[in-house]
């Protein structure tokens, strides 16, 4: 991967690797009884309560409510057929998921059923990532600059403007107390003090591109992208650092356990952890063919990964060394319904 590829072509092929790819899937939707969880791309997960919810290619929506052991398909009206690229649930039964075409769905029954709130069928721009709070606000980023939000819990939405310009807005997240940051392309770096009513860019040691951010559970700011790169931030992002990535590869989804482990996970099945914070990284898993695109805690030694051979759920740590997206993940096979990207 170049890193000095100008222009709307570097953004290309860095999107590709960070598998949300512009061009808009023509293929239908997969028929309600034709999807298995290692048989689709899945971009994003995330908890309703107690249920699995992930979300991926051709705008399938899978949960499981038996711990990631076996999936069933949400039912989406319209079926638009649009990839899903993110998803997050802002209360046990409130969730919003983006994707291509501007798509946005919403679900108020813990994911059983989602509904379309907003979709631009002319347009192949995509939205990429979604965060919100327990009040009812909700953003969502994507390429070319985009910035939407929601006031009444993902119903209604409008667009905000940003020091962006043109570069894609990969990540967005926030801590909850009006604090947020999304990460983007070019070394982009947006933060918000006040709910995102205004934006200031952050100057970064870093000008590559970044896919996503992790607010930790001791108040430190974290943000990852491409080779490997992991920035830190100890002042709610007023001034970054870098830190030792651990791997060349780049970084598509993190999550913090309970303990306060953190793991990443990213190009070519790369799976590593951090005890420190994110200051130092351990390998636990890399130079497999497929790509690991997302990855979140459910449960006691218990993670989910998204990529492109699905979802797979297993036990954490592993008593092996962490699989790659090329082998079983433990003795746990990936559950029936789904597939990573």
């Amino acid at each position: 991967m170049k890193s000095t590829i100008p222009g709307i072509s570097f953004s290309a092929v860095v999107l590709c690797a960070a598998l949300f790819s512009f061009s808009p899937r023509p293929l239908p939707a997969f028929a309600a009884t034709a999807i298995h969880a290692s048989n689709v791309q899945v971009n994003g997960i995330a908890r309703a309560g107690t249920r699995l919810v992930a979300v991926g290619e051709r705008g399938v929506i899978l949960i499981s409510d038996d711990n990631g052991t076996t999936w069933r398909q949400a039912q989406v009206a319209p079926a638009e057929g649009s990839t899903l690229t993110q998803v997050y649930f802002i209360s046990p039964s409130i969730g919003i998921a983006v994707g291509h075409q501007g798509l946005i769905v919403r679900s108020e029954d813990g994911g059983e059923h989602w509904r379309e709130v907003r979709f631009e069928a002319e347009r192949t721009d995509p939205l990429l990532s979604v965060w919100g709070d327990g009040n009812g606000q909700v953003f969502a980023t994507g390429s070319f600059g985009q910035l939407l939000v929601s006031h009444n819990a993902g119903l209604t939405w409008r667009a905000l403007e940003t020091p962006a310009d043109e570069h894609h807005l990969n990540g967005i997240v926030g801590d909850g107390h009006g604090r947020l940051v999304i990460a983007g392309e070019s070394g982009l770096l947006l933060r918000s003090l006040d709910n995102g009513v205004t934006w200031q860019r952050r100057p970064l040691p870093y000008e590559g591109s970044l896919f996503g951010g992790l607010i930790l559970a001791n108040g430190d700011w974290l943000a990852y992208g491409m080779r490997g790169h992991v920035l830190r931030s100890t002042d709610h992002g007023e001034t970054w650092t870098s830190a030792e990535g651990g791997l060349g590869a780049s970084y598509f989804g993190a999550t913090q356990r309970d303990d306060g482990e953190l793991v990443l996970v990213g190009q070519g099945g790369a799976i590593v952890t951090s005890r420190d914070s994110g200051q130092t990284f351990s390998v636990r898993s890399a130079g497999g063919a497929q790509n690991l695109a997302a990855v979140l805690e459910f449960g006691p030694a218990r993670i989910a990964f998204g990529g492109d051979l699905g979802v797979t759920a297993v036990s954490w740590p592993p008593q092996e060394p962490a699989p790659s997206s090329t082998s079983s993940m433990s003795s746990n096979s990936p559950a029936s319904g789904a597939r990573p990207s």
